[in-house]
């Protein structure tokens, strides 16, 4: 079945989601399963839909995302607006807004499936607080996950400083650039990944590059990352002592947001637990350079878990 999206409402928040495979409102295909993935930080869904559509058409189930709650704003045309409460839109709303979401769209005889990237696997093990949801998930694929002191980190640092200084100003000139055409924006961005990654980027990421520009959006995303650091402490050692058989973990050789140190850090606490580090090609933000090499990884691994 065909790629599809739409708007939904969420826990009082309009929310962008794609499928694949079967709409979240209609009734699915025969089969026993749901893919469904919870983004990181930008929580824009089109940085996905490579690595997803890859995915689904490997394994033929439906797959499944909803954006992070205020990073994607409704157009117009849906008459729907996002409410102006912050905390609607903290790491614990985050959470909170993807357990509703579950709840109000997975069926009750489905098995699932959880995929989570960077903040997207903390709010998977944030879900598995949730008896129903965790009595449905049969396997957790954590790709690069922040589940311990971000703020610690390289990048976290770094961006604690940058936005304690200057998050106005870089709001400001994103306001300027949000008023520029459409095609010369595209083109800007376009330039900007050819020079920093030496390749180009499909639509869907640039799509979501455009749109994660735009000033009211661009605060939330700043607003949720500051968040984080105050709420992505200590290893949640509940879950893994609770959850540790269904958890499966990525890292990538370099990623200045789970530096392989915490990779240690989570085997020291819980020795048995799966990880995997991933080639040298990969990196935090895969799904601007591997998609679909990760998709090929999680398709295989996915395989294996519905045949045992």
């Amino acid at each position: 079945m065909a790629h599809r999206e739409g708007w939904v409402v969420v826990n009082q928040v309009p929310t962008r989601v794609q499928t694949w495979g079967g709409w979240i409102e209609d009734p699915l295909p025969d089969g026993d399963s749901v893919i469904v993935c919870i983004p990181g930080n930008p929580g824009l869904t089109s940085f996905y839909r490579t690595f997803l559509a890859s995915l689904h058409q490997q394994l033929g189930i439906p797959v499944w995302i909803c954006c992070q709650a205020g990073h994607e704003l409704p157009p117009p045309s849906t008459r729907l607006k996002c409410p102006t409460d912050p905390a609607l839109y903290t790491t614990s709303a985050q959470a909170a807004h993807k357990a509703a979401f579950l709840q109000q769209y997975l069926p009750a005889n489905r098995k699932l499936y959880l995929i989570g990237h960077s903040l997207g696997a903390k709010l998977v093990s944030e879900l598995l607080r949730n008896e129903l949801i965790a009595r449905h998930t049969q396997k957790c694929y954590l790709l690069m996950p922040t589940l311990e002191r971000i703020a610690d980190t390289p990048n976290g640092r770094f961006l604690t400083g940058i936005l304690d200084c200057f998050m106005t100003m870089i709001i400001f000139f994103a306001w300027i650039f949000s008023l520029f055409p459409d095609a010369c924006r595209e083109f800007l961005i376009g330039c900007w990944f050819f020079l920093s990654r030496q390749h180009g980027v499909d639509q869907g990421c640039m799509e979501a590059t455009c749109h994660l520009t735009r000033p009211r959006q661009l605060r939330s995303i700043f607003t949720l990352a500051l968040n984080e650091m105050k709420f992505i402490k200590e290893l949640d050692m509940q879950v893994l002592n609770t959850h540790c058989p269904k958890l499966k973990v990525y890292f990538a050789r370099k990623d200045g947001w789970a530096p392989l140190t915490y990779m240690e850090s989570l085997k020291k606490a819980k020795p048995d637990i799966d990880v995997t580090v991933l080639g040298e090609q990969f990196q935090h933000a895969f799904v601007l350079d591997n998609p679909e090499e990760m998709a090929d990884i999680l398709a295989q691994e996915i395989k294996i878990e519905r045949a045992k």
